[in-house]
């Protein structure tokens, strides 16, 4: 996780300044989309996480853009998809990386995925700063578990011999004086199981990760959470549950004073709360076109 101050004159030079602009301090929280899981068993990690404060200034427009999560994989032997990019004023949180098929690592992301059963190194890997990486696993007997995403707090746990590994967790961010809660947790990674009446998915990191696959399907990451997609599971009983999980999409949280006004382009979704003198601002949908201007 990144906490960084952001200077009203970079970005005035990136994007241009208007006339008559007041400087202004906002907080922010940037979150990706999570990586989906692989199928049998290799989790997707988490959307990378950034958060801090910039001083903006009115009248200057700033592009804001929220990732979708990886979608689901739909083949038997399939690789998990990364979520995608958000972004706001120079900033950039990377999409989570999808979690690996049989004989395949994770992908690298925000975070990164996890490994299938069969793959113990390498694991995808984290982006510094954003978050960390995935897990492989410990081969066994009966069952084997595939290792855990990473979360934008922890790298993913190992999968053993009888369980995925789980997600790794998600941070607990606080914009004051707004206490937000957990974003970007990883994926639980999925079992591949052979005894009937089991239930061996990793469970999926705080902040919204999904939970791994096994007697059931593999959970999706939480939408505008940037969880990871559980990974998916296979079971003697239940031979058609390695999908993995689909990824959560991202979230751009701002936090100002509330003199001031945001106001965005057509193609956002957002809600505005007020409490303390600040606004907190949740855009939960914003394309690549889309921008906010404080008036």
């Amino acid at each position: 996780m990144i906490s960084a101050n952001v200077s009203v004159f970079s970005i005035g030079k990136a994007v241009g300044r208007g006339g008559g602009a007041v400087p202004f301090d906002l907080q922010y929280l940037v979150v990706a989309g999570g990586g989906s899981g692989g199928t049998w068993s290799g989790a997707g990690g988490a959307g990378g996480l950034l958060q801090g404060t910039s001083t903006l200034a009115t009248n200057t427009v700033y592009p804001v853009t929220i990732g979708a999560g990886g979608a689901q994989q739909t083949v038997n032997t399939g690789h998990g998809y990364n979520g995608t990019n958000s972004t706001f004023q120079l900033l950039i949180s990377v999409g989570g990386g999808g979690g690996g098929q049989p004989g395949q690592a994770g992908s690298d992301g925000g975070s990164g995925g996890g490994n299938p059963y069969n793959k113990l190194t390498p694991v995808g890997l984290g982006t510094a700063g954003q978050g960390n990486a995935g897990a492989g696993q410990n081969t066994g007997s009966s069952y084997y578990g595939g290792g855990g995403g990473g979360g934008s707090a922890s790298a993913g746990n190992s999968g053993t011999s009888s369980n995925g590994g789980v997600g790794g967790n998600g941070l607990s961010v606080t914009l004051s004086p707004f206490g937000l809660g957990y974003f970007a947790g990883g994926g639980g990674g999925g079992s591949y199981s052979t005894a009937a009446g089991l239930n061996r998915g990793g469970a999926g990191g705080a902040g919204g990760g999904g939970r791994g696959g096994d007697n059931n399907f593999a959970a999706n990451g939480s939408a505008n959470y940037g969880g990871g997609g559980g990974g998916g599971g296979a079971h003697i009983s239940y031979p058609s549950n390695f999908y993995g999980g689909a990824g959560g999409s991202g979230t751009v949280i701002l936090v100002y004073p509330d003199s001031f006004t945001a106001t965005f382009t057509g193609g956002v979704t957002s809600s505005t709360t007020t409490s303390g003198g600040f606004k907190k601002t949740q855009v939960t949908a914003a394309g690549p076109s889309d921008t906010v201007t404080f008036g």
